[in-house]
């Protein structure tokens, strides 16, 4: 009787335990996946995968959060965020100045295969953003890679939020590009 108790107690811990990603993504009744952590909702073609990466820049620490969803090797949907410290995301620094630096940031750290091709202001539902477009370079072209990035930036206070594809055109990316929205 003991050993039933105990086995049952056991699998109860696992069960209500769940696992991080399970705590912070969750599917809607619409099928898209929502992050109440993270205020948003996106969507991501199969269940994103959630990770936090520690992050420090000077003395200040902070932690981004990712949510990453692919289908196969070469397409990858995710979104970030990250919640500057207030001082870091000074009320003086505009938006575009901060799409601005991001977009610059982020083709730098894509830069051996990557160009930034496009960018453009947008707003999509009820919020401002910037989007842009990364292509291969030459010298990726010529390795035999194929695909492409699209991405936006948005905004919310100190929290800035990063919406990504990466990989061969796909008939999914479209829809997760213009799904991505704040939980009101």
């Amino acid at each position: 009787m003991t050993k039933k108790l105990l086995l049952i107690l056991t699998i109860l811990t696992f069960l209500s335990c769940g696992n991080e990603s399970d705590k912070m993504i969750y599917k809607t009744k619409g099928g898209e996946f929502a992050s109440q952590a993270g205020n948003f909702i996106a969507g991501f073609p199969t269940k994103p995968n959630y990770s936090a990466i520690d992050n420090q820049i000077g003395l200040d620490k902070f932690q981004i959060h990712l949510f990453r969803s692919t289908l196969g090797p070469n397409k990858t949907f995710s979104v970030e965020y990250n919640d500057y410290p207030e001082h870091m995301i000074k009320l003086s620094i505009t938006n575009e100045q901060l799409y601005s630096q991001g977009v610059t940031n982020f083709s730098n750290k894509m830069a051996e295969a990557f160009k930034l091709e496009f960018q453009e202001p947008i707003e999509q539902h009820g919020l401002k953003g910037h989007y842009f477009v990364l292509n291969l370079n030459q010298n990726a072209i010529d390795k035999g890679i194929k695909g492409h990035i699209q991405g936006k930036l948005f905004r919310q206070g100190n929290r800035v939020y990063t919406v990504t594809y990466i990989g061969k055109n796909d008939k999914n990316t479209d829809k997760f590009m213009q799904s991505f929205r704040l939980i009101k």
